[in-house]
């Protein structure tokens, strides 16, 4: 099965429309997104509206779409939100419709089977854990292949037999200013990591226009970061 998988999208949707483009060329059986669609940026209605006309997509819960459910019922929180991560939270509140309300309520914690498992941390934290490439990893499975997000940082390693890998991210990569996935056959292991220019101009005017942290588009403009 040829896998398209994508992480941490935060409602950039300018990176996202570039990505699907690319994906939908490789014509990938089915897609996969590791979660993260609240937070930072501000397009999470549209981004979700072109996730919904994906065929065959799985869909797993974000530590940042939790916070946003759990906002929801709580302005104390999601003040606090707000002064930590940006204004996107409020500004989803404000806006969210009942599909994009509907996806978020409808997230997988996880996805597991016969060929795979999916978190967005890691099995043994499945929201908050950080599996980064210098990583000592230190959780057992018996599938061939694992996917883990979160992190914004591309990684493929094997550990006993077991392919570990990461997309990297789509809305806020942080090894580098491009935007990041993978297409993955997950009969015989092989993997292409995507990495792709996208137009920035309009969502950096957008954070300006929008009185938001200035680090909000100096991640945009990240030079070469790796960890190994």
């Amino acid at each position: 099965m040829n896998l398209a998988v994508f992480s941490d999208i935060h409602g950039n949707v300018y990176s996202l429309e570039k990505a699907l483009d690319i994906m939908q060329a490789y014509r990938p059986d089915g897609y996969l997104f590791l979660g993260d669609m609240a937070g930072y940026y501000y397009y999470q209605n549209e981004c979700i509206s072109l996730l919904n006309n994906l065929q065959n997509l799985i869909s797993i819960k974000g530590n940042h779409d939790e916070y946003f459910i759990n906002s929801l019922k709580d302005k104390k929180y999601l003040k606090e939100l707000d002064t930590k991560y940006g204004k996107a939270y409020t500004m989803l509140h404000q806006s969210i419709t009942t599909k994009s309300l509907d996806f978020f309520n409808n997230l997988n914690i996880c996805e597991k089977n016969k060929l795979y498992e999916a978190y967005h941390g890691s099995p043994n934290n499945y929201l908050q854990e950080y599996i980064y490439p210098d990583t000592d990893i230190k959780f057992e499975t018996r599938v061939p292949i694992v996917f883990l997000g979160h992190t914004h940082y591309p990684m493929k390693k094997e550990v006993n037999d077991t392919l570990i890998l990461n997309p990297g991210s789509i809305g806020q990569p942080r090894d580098y200013n491009q935007g990041s996935f993978m297409i993955v056959d997950t009969d015989d292991k092989r993997v292409e990591n995507i990495r792709y220019e996208y137009n920035k101009k309009s969502l950096i005017e957008t954070v300006i226009a929008s009185n938001d942290n200035k680090y909000l588009i100096d991640i945009l403009k990240r030079e070469i970061d790796e960890k190994n």
